[in-house]
């Protein structure tokens, strides 16, 4: 029996999770030839405590319901040796993009050897990976899987990448992949965990209810950087400046450029969120009809808040976008701000620019430091050759992805309306099936980090989807949202996968407990 998966249209036939193969010191391309995947024994120390596992770089191999081979994925496993594998935690990690590879939350988070970039003293290489404190791999065996086009993973045959790269075609092969690999590792008993990271926060959010409906319950989802609306940013929507408001009040506190210095971060966020809801939204929504001396006087409160100067904040109509505050707030400077984390700073090639023209913290602090690092790792640490290198950011996904989502039947809207607006183009919105997914399991729960400093997914925008997908108190009850002082990759600041950790190890806890008010 087959779970039949979509491929986008145009491709040979429907994806089915069907068969799982290995590869070993050699990886072939070729499904008739994929041979035993790399295997080896290691160890840690942290403070008393010992952890014997074994790591696993292997593929697993999809094929079409005529068994016509699709795709390989390559994935990392690491599996805590001893005791019964069917009582022990497995969670399945995957990064964002579209497009990116499955490297950031192994080798820069919850992995059980991490590179630590704030040790890091020398111009370059040698990058080190050490012994991680706070691992995950304490609480559940961590699986990290990369998407089609990423990393090792290649469509095969008649197929291509690009026949993967689209929300519904991304998530059935990841489905299919995890599938596949519990079958081939029977660990149908032990606890499930989902765990993203930006678009990796959508993927996570679909496949939860794509994967209880094919009967696996999941006892967690967690989402680091959530991007569970694609519809957020829309033109001619208002909804975009009042939710990032708080994110660059945050990066603008950050930099001491508001008028609200004396105050701690969460207390003046606080103070951010209700004028966003009580003042600045009406102002917004009334736009041309708001009168002159009311949108003055605004544009004076929004100047204390995030730093900007009044006439510049009144010229943009009150409007000022993520992408040019990232620009305007130090431009006396000559600096401009990160996307990923606020309070990066770069230097543009000149100052005149209306944005920046890059985000350098992604270059220097996570890409720079991956390709000697995963390089390294699958071929001196696990002995791998390979023809093709670690493909760490698929080129060309972003812009060739199929955002094609549509609206589901479970979004409290009725079967003929839904039919009649699918034939116009719907943004991507997921929450509906994150929800979907809580209400079918009444155990599931759901973790989300934010980030303060994230100017990639600012964290109103979470809070805003998670607060909307349901108004049912058992589920709600089963939501837990913290705040660290970070950036959109949270878990990268040394200073903050500590607590982090921490939490999600509770949250860990909380999931494998049956929910009371089920």
């Amino acid at each position: 029996m087959y779970w039949t998966l979509r491929l986008k249209q145009g491709c040979a036939g429907a994806l089915t999770a069907v068969a799982l193969f290995f590869v070993s010191a050699a990886w072939s391309s070729d499904p008739e030839n994929v041979e035993q995947p790399s295997v080896i024994q290691d160890r840690i120390t942290i403070g008393d405590e010992q952890l014997d596992y074994t790591v696993t770089a292997g593929r697993l191999l999809i094929r079409t319901a005529t068994e016509e081979a699709a795709a390989t994925l390559s994935y990392v496993a690491y599996t805590l040796n001893g005791g019964e594998p069917a009582g022990r935690p497995v969670t399945f990690f995957w990064d964002g993009g579209p497009g990116g590879a499955t490297f950031a939350e192994n080798f820069f988070g919850f992995g059980p050897k991490r590179y630590f970039p704030g040790k890091h003293t020398g111009a370059g290489a040698p990058y080190v990976l050490e012994t991680n404190p706070h691992t995950l791999l304490r609480y559940s065996d961590l699986v990290y899987i990369d998407p089609v086009g990423t990393g090792y993973s290649h469509a095969l045959g008649e197929f291509s990448n690009q026949d993967f790269w689209g929300v519904e075609s991304d998530a059935e092969a990841m489905s299919a992949a995890i599938i596949r690999y519990l079958r081939l590792n029977k660990r149908w008993q032990s606890p499930k965990f989902l765990q993203g990271s930006s678009y990796g926060t959508t993927r996570a959010s679909i496949m939860a209810d794509k994967l209880q409906s094919y009967g696996m319950a999941i006892n967690g989802v967690i989402l680091v950087g959530a991007a569970l609306n694609f519809g957020m940013q829309d033109n001619g929507l208002d909804q975009q400046f009042t939710l990032s408001l708080p994110s660059m009040a945050a990066v603008a506190w950050h930099h001491g450029k508001t008028a609200h210095q004396s105050k701690a971060l969460p207390e003046f966020l606080k103070e951010v969120e209700a004028f966003a809801r009580t003042e600045y939204a009406p102002a917004l929504y009334l736009g041309n009809r708001l009168p002159e001396a009311e949108k003055q006087a605004m544009a004076a409160r929004l100047a204390e808040y995030i730093g900007l100067d009044p006439q510049y904040i009144h010229d943009a109509h009150l409007r000022v976008s993520v992408v040019r505050f990232r620009k305007e707030l130090l431009r006396d400077q000559g600096l401009a701000l990160g996307r990923l984390d606020g309070r990066s700073l770069s230097a543009d090639f000149d100052t005149v620019g209306e944005e920046p023209e890059n985000d350098y913290w992604l270059l220097e602090k996570l890409l720079l430091p991956a390709r000697s690092i995963i390089e390294d790792f699958y071929g001196r640490e696990m002995g791998l050759e390979t023809t093709q290198g670690y493909n760490i950011i698929a080129d060309g996904a972003i812009q060739a992805w199929d955002w094609h989502h549509d609206l589901p039947n479970i979004a409290g809207i009725s079967r003929n309306e839904i039919q009649e607006r699918n034939i116009f183009p719907q943004n991507t919105w997921v929450a509906a099936h994150l929800s979907a997914a809580m209400r079918g399991n009444g155990n599931l729960r759901v973790y989300q980090a934010h980030g303060y400093f994230d100017l990639a997914t600012p964290y109103a925008w979470g809070d805003y989807d998670l607060s909307h997908m349901t108004h049912d108190p058992r589920i709600m009850d089963r939501i837990t949202t913290v705040y660290y002082d970070a950036g959109h990759t949270v878990f990268f600041d040394d200073d903050v996968l500590p607590g982090m950790v921490r939490d999600i190890g509770n949250f860990y806890q909380e999931a494998l407990q049956p929910h009371p008010g089920r």
